[in-house]
């Protein structure tokens, strides 16, 4: 059967997956049934069947090259962070930020910015800012739910417009493929850098962080969450249940080793530099491409498994060559770091599968086709953002939202004579805000995870700020689909969020009552 057959039964998997993991809070079991669900519709109704289709759709994609690599990534990272730990690099440079953050509006900065600046890849940055700041946040009594939202909120968004990330080979890839079918001679990457102005959600996710760091501004359950973080001390509820407990007590630091912050400085660093370094060396960089050439055409997956070796062979280093510490304490030290991360590979490979079974009943075509009806040049870049929010919000990816969208958009927008800078942005940003209101998402659940935040919780806190975000953009992009410059429209959407985000704060009257600006208790 053809997948554009299925029709609305084609959202029943992530749907089921979603309001499950909700009522629940079983991450595992719930995805595991929406898979199961979606793959007993694809063999004809049969359950038995349907867990046999399930199994083999989750070792599809476990084993498929791309996601071998991330998950290879993600065990590295796990390493990487469990030998930082035993340094006690991170703890050092944790106090060396303590001596400089005095309250609580300094913690929650210091963190949105170093989500921003570890620009490379969202995965490093989550697990790295998130892995940092835990101890520094909770030492002020910040909610886990509200790191969580910094760190989904900061990490994504800013790798997503940036020139040197993990995600520009993919999203110039994706442009480029589109104006060759299209007969379109432009540069893919130039029209990135059209699409930015336009990427409206993003843009207002990360400014929606600051207004509410900075301003103090909090409602729905994420006040009450700053609320009980801030009267009783709790940063998390009383029946939140983490989905990565803290595991930096389970490696203790030798007594001989005098930390270092640097030991914390010197992996990342590596970190950072090789990925930039790779991402360059894999486009052709030095082959005679172009820097533009190079980072559009670069193996991203490589890039970042190479980097994070790199960072693991430094603090490894550092730790039998400076440290002096045992080669066994080291390995039991890998060991409980690759302990860490083993929830979010199960999650993320589940994630994927369900995305996976999702795309077979065709989800991405009866969204379009639903879509396509309603649609002038005008409303296209509207149109398409809600398509890929909802596309994203059902399989919990965003590069999967971009590779069923694009394909059908792109032509679409072309034939309609509607600006492709809008049209590209739709898809790229709609992506994002669908992932940040599902908790079947990898970003999603990445950032619980090193928050060592309750998922549902996080999820929770996190969508009407989400929502906030994405209406505003919704209306921007209409703006931008009858001719109005990012520009104007992009101004007005900051006014409108900084606007709405202060009436409803007051208007709920569930402000923390003690403000950002004062000293930790």
């Amino acid at each position: 059967m053809a997948p554009e057959t299925y029709g609305l039964i084609s959202l029943f998997p992530a749907m089921l997956a979603i309001v499950l993991t909700l009522f629940t809070r079983q991450v595992l079991l719930s995805l595991f049934a929406g898979i199961w669900i979606g793959a007993t519709v694809l063999v004809g109704w049969n359950p038995a069947a349907g867990a046999a289709r399930s199994l083999q759709f989750v070792v599809d994609n476990v084993t498929e090259p791309f996601n071998v690599k991330l998950l290879l990534f993600t065990f590295l990272i796990g390493a990487m962070l469990g030998m930082i730990f035993l340094s006690g690099g991170m703890n050092a440079l944790a106090s060396q930020m303590v001596k400089r953050i005095r309250t609580r509006r300094q913690a929650a900065l210091g963190t949105s910015l170093l989500g921003m600046t570890i620009f490379v890849d969202s995965y490093a940055s989550t697990m790295i800012t998130g892995s940092v700041m835990r101890p520094i946040t909770d030492k002020f009594d910040i909610s886990r739910e509200k790191l969580a939202y910094i760190l989904d909120s900061t990490t994504a968004p800013t790798a997503s417009i940036s020139v040197v990330s993990t995600w520009l080979g993919f999203e110039v890839g994706l442009i480029a493929e589109q104006l060759t079918t299209i007969g379109v001679e432009r540069s893919a990457f130039l029209l990135f850098l059209e699409s930015i102005p336009y990427r409206f959600y993003s843009l207002l996710a990360l400014a929606m962080v600051f207004i509410v760091v900075i301003a103090d501004l909090d409602f729905g359950p994420m006040a009450k969450a700053e609320r009980r973080a801030k009267e009783e001390g709790k940063v998390l509820g009383d029946n939140a249940d983490p989905l990565m407990e803290t595991q930096e007590d389970d490696i203790v630091t030798p007594d001989h080793v005098e930390p270092r912050w640097w030991y914390f400085a010197a992996p990342i660093a590596a970190l950072v530099g090789v990925t930039g370094f790779s991402l360059y060396y894999s486009g052709g960089g030095f082959a005679g491409r172009s820097l533009t050439d190079a980072l559009s055409n670069a193996a991203t997956a490589d890039a970042i498994v190479w980097a994070s070796f790199s960072a693991c062979l430094v603090i490894l280093t550092i730790l039998v060559g400076h440290a002096r510490i045992a080669v066994d304490k080291v390995s039991d030290a890998i060991f409980e770091g690759f302990k860490m991360v083993m929830f979010p590979v199960a999650v993320l490979s589940l994630a994927w599968s369900i995305g996976a079974v999702s795309q077979a009943l065709g989800v991405g075509p009866y969204v379009v086709a639903i879509s396509e009806g309603i649609i002038t040049a005008g409303m296209l870049p509207a149109i398409i953002f809600l398509s890929a929010v909802i596309i994203s919000f059902s399989i919990g990816t965003s590069w999967g939202t971009m590779g069923i969208l694009f394909p059908v958009a792109i032509p679409l927008g072309h034939a309609l004579g509607a600006p492709l800078a809008p049209a590209i942005a739709a898809i790229l940003t709609g992506a994002l805000f669908g992932d940040h209101c599902s908790p079947i998402s990898d970003t999603t659940v990445m950032s619980s995870m090193f928050a060592a935040s309750d998922h549902v919780d996080h999820v929770n806190t996190q969508i009407p700020y989400a929502v906030l975000a994405g209406i505003v953009a919704t209306g921007l992009f209409l703006l931008a689909g009858y001719g109005v410059s990012a520009y104007i429209a992009l101004p007005a959407g900051l006014v409108a969020v900084g606007s709405v985000t202060y009436l409803l704060s007051e208007q709920l009257s569930v402000e923390v009552p003690s403000s950002y600006g004062s000293n930790a208790d």
